[in-house]
């Protein structure tokens, strides 16, 4: 199953270091990447049913709208859950949110803002080469 990466933010400023980011690594250029502005907007438009990759999500902790952690609910709620390795984004450095992500199961892991290079590279599981 191939990979495929997944930013969800309403963040302009990230979409766009996140763009390059993945232009500036040779490891990921490869792999397809869709962006999405809202939790709202992702469920709406991406096709869950064709979906056949193994997803890295990197999702927004606090957007308008569906917020992170409704987003993740819906996965559950649809059954699509399975489908995602989910990595919480955030510029909050409360530890109650680092703490909800860490105990919750369908998150692999909670990323502070500013994403860097390092960051993807660790969560994608690939070398720059």
């Amino acid at each position: 199953m191939k990979k495929q990466l997944i930013f969800i933010d309403d963040d302009e400023l990230l979409i766009e270091i996140a763009k390059i980011i993945l232009n500036s690594l040779e490891a990921l250029k490869e792999i397809p990447t869709l962006f999405f502005r809202s939790g709202d907007h992702f469920l709406s438009e991406h096709n869950f049913k064709e979906d056949t990759h193994k997803n890295i999500l990197f999702l927004d902790l606090n957007m308008p709208g569906l917020d992170g952690w409704q987003v993740v609910d819906k996965l559950v709620e649809s059954g699509n859950i399975k489908n995602y390795t989910i990595y919480m984004l955030s510029s909050s450095i409360h530890p109650m949110d680092k703490e909800k992500a860490d105990n919750n199961p369908n998150i692999a892991g909670y990323i502070e803002k500013p994403l860097s290079k390092s960051k993807v590279l660790e969560v994608t599981d690939l070398k720059n080469g």
